[in-house]
């Protein structure tokens, strides 16, 4: 039986790893820009596609140690390794997986993305080893798949990820009916997305936007058509919509940042951004906040009215601090 909202995302059961997302506990380790493979529907951003750069979360970081720091900040229940192609700075993920599971117990639930394409028997006993808890393959070329049949001789859960192309509907059913075959544990059809790197050739095909920020449209009916149709085979069948990534995903790990690491002058909203008072004064007003600069101080919103100007500034909770909005009210002349 299906479950879930069209909008946000349908399914027959849900792999471990997007349990975990959903909860806002996942943190997203961006291992590498360097990818073998040159998709032109690829969504990753010009800044970091190709490029040897790492992130947790939104930040850029320069150590495996930052990782455990953004884990620690938001109360991390696990980790989705992403890029590129992790396989290629395979060194750097076998040391992070096992920074994690010693850091925070075997129980730290870690996923993989790959495309397939450097996945070898030695790759994957590797991953084993360290205690790898899901794979997850994007073939994006036929001679791709052989990896994906390796990884079924391995304890991890194997499953398959791939974009709702809506004119490779057709591929995306004989994906189905391969997995279904081979006995893959899960296959994600993802909401096809258009953004700044990949509209030019998406465009060319004629796809639009046409559902939340950056969902092309049919990509949705093509994806809910196909889980209706084998919504009662042996693997679990999941659609993610495009809002769910751009709005839920983030607003929920976002909350969670709030919850375990906001300062206590910071007040948080339920859009998981966080509002702050920014005053001038000379007077000592570490009861009430911190200072950040000579004779500025950050307080909570709710002593505003003991001062005669304040900017309040609302920001997203992450290391970026990207700032959404600031306002300069009086409230002393109200």
């Amino acid at each position: 039986m299906l479950k879930g909202n069209p909008d946000i995302g349908v399914y027959t059961a849900l792999p471990k790893g997007c349990e975990l997302c959903r909860l806002g506990g996942k943190l997203v380790v961006y291992i590498t820009g360097e990818c073998g493979d040159s998709c032109y529907y690829c969504p990753v951003s010009k800044e970091r596609f190709g490029k040897d750069v790492m992130y947790a979360n939104e930040a850029k970081v320069e150590t495996l140690r930052d990782f455990l720091y953004e884990a620690y900040r938001m109360n991390a229940l696990g980790a989705g390794i992403t890029g590129g192609d992790p396989i290629l700075a395979l060194n750097r993920v076998v040391r992070l997986i096992r920074m994690l599971k010693d850091e925070f117990s075997s129980d730290f639930h870690v996923h993989l993305y790959t495309s397939g394409r450097y996945v070898t028997y030695d790759v994957l006993r590797e991953l084993q080893a360290v205690g790898l808890d899901e794979i997850r393959f994007h073939p994006v070329k036929d001679e791709y798949f052989k990896a994906i049949e390796k990884a079924l001789n391995f304890n991890f859960d194997v499953g398959i990820e791939i974009p709702s192309i809506p004119h490779e509907k057709d591929y995306l059913e004989k994906v189905i009916k391969w997995g279904i075959e081979k006995g893959v544990k899960f296959i994600n059809i993802n909401e096809l997305e258009l953004t700044e790197r990949n509209f030019q050739p998406l465009n060319v095909q004629g796809y639009k936007v046409n559902h939340g920020l950056t969902g092309v449209k049919e990509s949705a009916e093509v994806a809910l058509s196909l889980l209706r149709k084998y919504e009662t085979c042996n693997l679990a069948l999941h659609y993610c919509s495009s809002v769910y990534k751009d709005v839920v995903e983030t607003r929920t790990r976002f909350l969670r940042i709030i919850k375990y690491s906001s300062k206590p002058y910071e007040q948080g909203t339920p859009e998981g951004t966080v509002v702050r008072a920014i005053v001038r004064s000379n007077m000592d007003l570490s009861d009430y906040g911190e200072k950040i600069g000579e004779g500025v101080w950050a307080i909570s919103p709710e002593f505003s009215n003991l001062f005669s100007e304040v900017l309040l500034v609302e920001e997203h909770p992450d290391q970026r601090r990207l700032r959404i909005s600031e306002k300069l009210v009086y409230p002393k002349s109200e």
